[in-house]
């Protein structure tokens, strides 16, 4: 396709007509075209680009300022180019198809010596655009990591984002409380937990009026992809939150529901009805994901969606749809070459391949998680995802408890709230004959409202690290729990089959045995012996004797 356009991102930003000279262009009217040709697809909307570059303007000035901008911009590239460039009432484009990017970062950093005074929305774009290390010099490469492919932010590039408004407060007496905001800030924490969100800073979403403010208004400034609002009302002690889930791009409402909390609770940081709201949330993003993976071609969809959907099928046990999770991840990484996010779950994918008893060959499975951790340090030498998954190898599959603790420990040095690190910490701990402090481990794991279809594990993990410490009715109680969201997975099913027999309840346990041959039909007590890293410890050994009790064939 003919190019009609160059522009020249690097060093002195340039904009040229394909048949030579440059069009000389006013500082509003180059950020604009920077906007628009750095955007995906050349799209942004309008709320965007008014909010950008008139951020000190009233609503209604920012717009006209925009239309006024585009009509004089068009003036300037002339009659042809300016073809490139449509508008309609929500969005901008420019024809990236027919415009020539030249340059490189060896002319100097994007942008190089442009300012555009008053308009810090737009300088905080810039700063962010420079670091990428794609648009930075060799030299701010080498400052940023020595010219490492994502830095800790772009990691967040896969997740989905999610931005909490300030709950409106309703209240039959009149007067003001910062309730509303309390509650939002709270659910906001509850969210960033988990490894499921990219979570806007509620600083961030503070800024808009929950009242008047559109979901694609909201979208177009921070870029989220869901936008949590909703109002909150009192009556003595307790309180009643009327929650909305919006997809925020599509102004489609996901669903909205009603939550009764206390005062006293919330106060006390104990607050169930924004763990139910957390879970809730974690639960419709993942579900939102794998439906679009079902219904719609991949090459249409956006990477978070397609790590979303890999992520819950991971937890299946079904050999097709566990497989079916490799496959997107192979997709994802095609997407995004060298992403530590990917990598990582690519990792977990083996490690659960040999947990859920599927593997063919552990030792390989074994050999590429490793070198898929080993990948994503490379990238990211911090990232405690990464450091978790190094640790679950060594802990889990090569009973390297030392290698694991050095693991383990880096990860809740980057991220001290890494749920993953704890729980799976908790577990070693356990397996090293030492029950008080892998509860306290898991306990800790747990308060963190892990989100979405990972719940079922950590209530798994949690449940045998209760019964190394001989708690079997909370061993069985969690197990359970654990079984309703995933009934075939055969780490608990082991788990709560001990804990019957140990409990003096056989016949249930050999029930429970029989369910679990169906799932694993070539399960011995040999393989445990070779597999399970507790029948190390005399606590283990008691378990080998209870499923054997239990029916378990040597």
């Amino acid at each position: 396709m003919n190019k009609v356009l160059k522009i020249s991102h690097f060093g002195a930003f340039g904009v040229f007509p394909s048949s030579g000279g440059e069009i000389p262009l006013g500082a509003k009217h180059q950020a604009l075209m920077a906007l628009l040709s750095k955007a995906d697809g050349g799209v942004r909307t309008r709320a965007f680009l008014e909010h950008t570059l008139w951020s000190l303007a009233q609503p209604e000035q920012a717009k006209a300022s925009l239309r006024t901008a585009l009509s004089t911009l068009r003036r300037h590239l002339g009659p042809e180019v300016s073809k490139l460039i449509s508008a309609n009432r929500e969005r901008v484009v420019l024809d990236l198809d027919k415009v020539d990017l030249i340059g490189s970062s060896e002319n100097g950093s994007f942008m190089d010596g442009f300012e555009l005074p008053h308009e810090a929305l737009f300088s905080d774009w810039l700063l962010q655009v420079r670091d990428e290390p794609s648009y930075s010099s060799p030299r701010r490469r080498a400052e940023l990591g020595e010219g490492r492919e994502y830095s800790r932010a772009v990691l967040d590039e896969l997740l989905p984002r999610i931005a909490v408004l300030p709950f409106v407060y309703r209240a039959p007496s009149r007067g003001t409380t910062p309730l509303g905001s309390m509650l939002s800030e709270e659910l906001v924490r509850h969210l960033s937990r988990s490894q499921a969100f990219s979570v806007t800073s509620y600083l961030a979403s503070r800024q808009f009026d929950p009242q008047t403010v559109t979901p694609t208004e909201v979208a177009s400034v921070t870029g989220v992809t869901y936008l949590v609002s909703g109002m909150v009302h009192v009556r003595g002690r307790e309180f009643r939150l009327k929650v909305d889930l919006q997809d925020a791009c599509r102004e489609r409402v996901l669903w909205s529901r009603e939550y009764d909390g206390s005062l006293e609770d919330l106060m006390a940081g104990e607050c169930k009805a924004l763990q139910d709201v957390s879970q809730q949330i974690g639960q419709t993003a993942v579900g939102e994901a794998v439906r679009l993976v079902q219904f719609k071609p991949l090459a249409n969809l956006e990477s978070h969606t397609l790590l979303m959907a890999a992520i819950s099928l991971i937890q299946d046990m079904r050999p097709n749809q566990f497989n079916a999770a490799q496959d997107l991840l192979g997709v994802l990484l095609q997407r995004e070459p060298g992403h530590p996010l990917a990598l990582t779950w690519m990792g977990f994918w083996h490690v659960m391949r040999v947990q859920k008893g599927l593997s063919h060959d552990r030792q390989l499975d074994t050999q590429l998680a490793t070198h898929l951790a080993a990948s994503a340090l490379k990238v990211d030498p911090a990232f405690s995802l990464a450091h978790t998954l190094k640790g679950m190898i060594s802990s889990h599959l090569l009973f390297r408890f030392d290698l694991a603790q050095t693991s383990y420990d880096l990860a809740l040095k980057d991220n001290p709230n890494e749920a993953l690190a704890l729980l799976l910490m908790g577990d070693m701990r356990a397996f090293q004959n030492a029950p008080d402090e892998a509860v306290r481990f898991t306990d800790a794991a747990r308060r963190l409202s892990p989100l979405g279809p990972q719940r079922y594990y950590f209530d798994s993990v949690s449940a045998t690290v209760q019964l190394s410490a001989g708690h079997y009715a909370r061993a069985l109680a969690l197990a359970n729990r654990s079984l309703q969201a995933n009934r075939l997975f055969p780490s608990t099913l082991r788990t709560k089959a001990i804990a019957l027999e140990l409990s003096g309840r056989g016949e249930e346990a050999r029930n429970v045995v029989r369910e679990l041959m169906e799932v694993s039909p070539d399960f011995t007590l040999s393989r445990y012996r070779c597999e399970v890293p507790a029948t190390a410890v005399s606590s283990g050994r008691e378990w080998t004797r209870a499923l054997r009790a239990a029916g378990v064939p040597e």
